[in-house]
């Protein structure tokens, strides 16, 4: 649900930020987007690797459960309807209005197939096939799989140093792949928007799945998420300008190794606060779990049409930032439970 949230946040930000890439922006008109953009940069080189980091957790209970068989069969209805859902219906509602605006406005058939790629729902998509290949390897391998960890606690040593394992793997290979599909890079074909990334998707999600057996998320030590969040904080400020230096090498090797530290360190300091904080039961939590896929998939339609709403207020971009968040977080939530009052969402959503 927290990670749902700051999905929303991040998409309220580039609206009003110097970064275009959403179904609609407002150009800034002060400095205050700045802070917005830098916002965007932060939460993309670890945000959607915890996402990965979580569906992982719970996929080998899943098959362990029902089957590589079946469990495909439910990842192709759970993630693959929801995928075509955002594409015949939630795309076109957040896209329309720029068609309005198109001066030359051809047919809005025309319009939809000349912008259509998967948005957001781009991690269905990849979730899917992260999915299908580990139902494969479920198939293939003919050893039955161990079972669960019961024991209690994890020492913090054997933590620190599987973390810190995760994070040199994913440096690695994320700044080899920099090297072939650098930052900015877009495939279109698929939607993916984030390319450069992959890596640390897939290891995010692997990482996710060993977890799993041995319930790693529920047993994590705090001191190890002080110490996660210490070494985010020094590998940020001292590898963040090397982001942008105009080597492409020094560039990649910069991002590789940043993504890796934050991907893996942020993650963990966000799941050990919300297992202390966040209560377990209680109904408002279990309305707020219950409906955040479904969220996650209508929420562009959600921000675009309260943006449009707000096109006309003069101030500052973090000022209408703030609004909408404040707007859209609940709107998004009531709209999703509508939503799934519809014969057959429930299922699927």
């Amino acid at each position: 649900m927290a990670v749902t949230v700051l999905v929303i946040a991040h998409h309220c930000a580039v609206t009003y930020g110097n970064i275009p890439v959403w179904f609609y922006n407002e150009p800034p008109q002060d400095p205050s987007a700045y802070a917005l953009d830098a916002l965007v940069v932060l939460n993309q080189t670890w945000f959607m690797g915890l996402f990965f980091l979580i569906s992982g957790y719970f996929v080998p209970v899943s098959v362990d459960r029902h089957g590589p068989r079946t469990f495909a069969q439910d990842r192709l209805i759970r993630l693959g309807l929801p995928l075509l859902s955002f594409v015949l219906i939630v795309r076109p509602l957040a896209n329309f209005h720029s068609w309005l605006l198109d001066s030359d406005r051809p047919p809005y058939a025309l319009h939809y197939l000349r912008t259509i790629d998967a948005g957001p729902a781009w991690f269905l998509e990849v979730l899917l096939v992260f999915s299908l290949i580990y139902a494969i390897y479920r198939t293939a391998r003919r050893t039955p799989p161990p079972g669960r960890d019961t024991a209690s606690e994890l020492r913090p040593g054997v933590a620190v140093v599987q973390l810190l394992a995760l994070m040199a793997v994913m440096a690695a290979t994320g700044a080899a792949w920099r090297l072939i599909v650098p930052d900015g890079t877009h495939w279109p074909v698929v939607g993916l928007p984030t390319p450069s990334f992959l890596p640390q998707y897939a290891l995010m999600f692997a990482a996710g799945v060993l977890a799993s057996r041995h319930r790693w998320l529920e047993r994590v030590p705090t001191s190890v998420a002080a110490m996660s969040a210490a070494l985010s904080a020094v590998t940020l400020s001292a590898l963040a300008p090397g982001m942008m230096s105009p080597d492409p090498r020094v560039s990649a090797v910069a991002a590789g190794v940043l993504t890796a530290a934050l991907g893996v360190g942020l993650s963990v300091v966000v799941l050990v606060i919300f297992r202390r904080l966040a209560p377990d039961t209680g109904p408002i939590r279990r309305f707020l779990s219950a409906n955040a896929f479904t969220v996650y998939v209508i929420h562009p339609a959600i921000l675009v049409g309260l943006a449009l709403m707000l096109r006309d207020v003069t101030a500052p971009a973090i000022a209408k930032f703030g609004v909408l968040l404040l707007l859209a977080v609940p709107a998004c939530w009531l709209l999703a439970a509508v939503v799934r009052t519809i014969p057959g969402v429930k299922k699927i959503m």
